[in-house]
């Protein structure tokens, strides 16, 4: 980890190169980061690795067209070349291909969470961790595997017209899947958590959780394919949540008519219970106050009580929908339009076991798994169940289901047909980057297409 001090004089660095390279203007963004990871499988570790890294991203605008650069070196020749690539590479965009003039200098809340032990944690103390959640499994002779990860990044901005900005956070994820065997009727289980401070995951209530549910999903049965009512965990929520931001949260998609909420703004487009934002400001939510645009990162109403509210800009889909940037850019020549890094949807006032409770006949859902869009506009997916998927009669919990396969609209189906909300919200890592999202159970419907073994 730089700090902010050496960052900011990186940074100084990396635009006087610019500059020197031949630019009219420019952007640095510094992401450094310092990442533990500690993977095990068959009750056993198998992997543990703790990676630090650096990366210098350069924007130079020549002639009002824009070259991205990525340096991994932050010494004066690394930078250098650097300046020189993304200049020449500016040079060479097509005409029309407009870059976005760096933004003015921006006031930015002050925000942190950072926490010590999370940063500083070792493979000892995943290792530490990791054990007392397999233990749980050992007793019951079950195969666990998953992960435990620890990650403090720092991130920091700056650009020729004097803006400036830094920002550091930790983070920490748990996931455990525990299997009877790898048979056809094995049973399996799973939990996950994420959180800005690694004591705050219970790693071993999350181990009791996933042992419990592999032990009652051993010997599941079919069910024929139909739309049922389904209860689902928060874990197949939060997934369901990613893949609608994934389908047109952004400006961009909205602009060119790609998105949900194209020529939607306003109207109703699904129950009116749901609400869903992308706000740093959410409890338990690390905080990454701006962009990496250097713009102020604000919370962003995407549906609100079941209207259209908003989508997310980066400064060249504003420009583009006459709008301001919602500081939701990235950093590097990345897709344009807004990307969420703090997703949630609001919680209501039920209990997965009171929703259990009210249902005739349905299905309980622990998690989705290789869930994909099918139809961005039309927010169609598709996907399985898995780790945990019940018959519920009766409003009990009857006899474990093979996983189930799917295939449904997000915004006419799952979220049109929301009637019941839990009061508690759980946090999940996004694994593909930094971002979180916290999502409640809900009580709705689904489509299931057929079983999956």
């Amino acid at each position: 980890m730089v700090g902010r001090e050496g960052a900011l004089e990186i940074l100084g660095q990396a635009l006087s190169c610019l500059a020197q390279a031949g630019a009219d203007a420019g952007e640095v963004v510094l992401l450094s980061e310092r990442d533990g990871l500690t993977r095990f499988a068959n009750s056993q570790i198998h992997q543990s690795s703790d990676v630090e890294d650096v990366r210098l991203q350069l924007k130079a605008v020549v002639d009002a067209k824009e070259g991205w650069a990525t340096a991994n070196g932050v010494n004066g020749e690394a930078m250098a070349r650097a300046a020189r690539a993304a200049c020449d590479i500016a040079r060479v965009q097509p005409e029309g291909d407009s870059g976005v003039e760096p933004a003015e200098p921006q006031a930015y809340e002050d925000a942190e969470t950072f926490d010590e032990p999370t940063a500083a944690a070792g493979p000892e103390a995943r290792a530490d961790a990791v054990a007392r959640a397999v233990v749980r499994a050992d007793r019951h002779r079950l195969i666990a595997s998953g992960a435990l990860r620890t990650r403090a990044m720092e991130v920091s901005y700056a650009n020729s017209n004097g803006a400036m900005a830094y920002a550091r956070w930790t983070g920490a994820s748990f996931k455990a899947v525990v299997l009877t065997d790898l048979g056809p009727d094995a049973g399996s289980g799973y939990a996950e958590a994420g959180a800005c401070r690694i004591g705050d995951i219970d790693v071993e209530s999350l181990g009791e959780e996933a042992v419990a549910l592999c032990l009652g999903t051993r010997g599941p049965d079919d069910l024929e394919p139909g739309e049922y009512v389904v209860v689902l965990k928060h874990a197949a929520v939060a997934t369901a949540v990613e893949l609608l931001a994934m389908m047109g949260a952004s400006g961009q998609e909205y602009v060119e008519g790609r998105s949900y909420a194209s020529g939607r703004l306003g109207q109703r487009i699904t129950s009116e219970l749901v609400t869903i934002a992308d706000d740093w400001h959410a409890p338990g939510m690390f905080a990454l106050p701006f962009d990496f645009q250097g713009m102020p990162r604000q919370a962003v109403r995407l549906i609100d009580r079941g209207v259209a509210a908003g989508v997310l800009h980066d400064r060249a889909s504003a420009a583009l929908a006459g709008a301001r940037s919602t500081g939701h850019g990235l950093s590097g020549g990345m897709a344009r339009g807004g990307h969420p890094f703090h997703l949630t949807m609001a919680p209501g006032d039920s209990s997965v076991e009171e929703m259990v409770s009210s249902v005739k006949r349905g299905v309980l859902v622990t998690r989705f798994n290789y869930a994909n869009p099918v139809h961005p506009v039309k927010t169609v997916f598709t996907g399985m169940t898995k780790d945990g998927t019940f018959l519920i009669e009766n409003g009990e919990l009857v006899r474990p289901l093979r996983n189930l396969r799917f295939t449904d609209s997000l915004l006419d189906g799952v979220f049109a047909k929301v009637s019941r909300l839990s009061r508690d919200v759980q946090m999940f890592p996004d694994e593909l980057g930094p971002g979180m999202c916290s999502a409640p159970a809900i009580l709705t419907r689904l489509n299931f297409t057929g079983s999956s073994v």
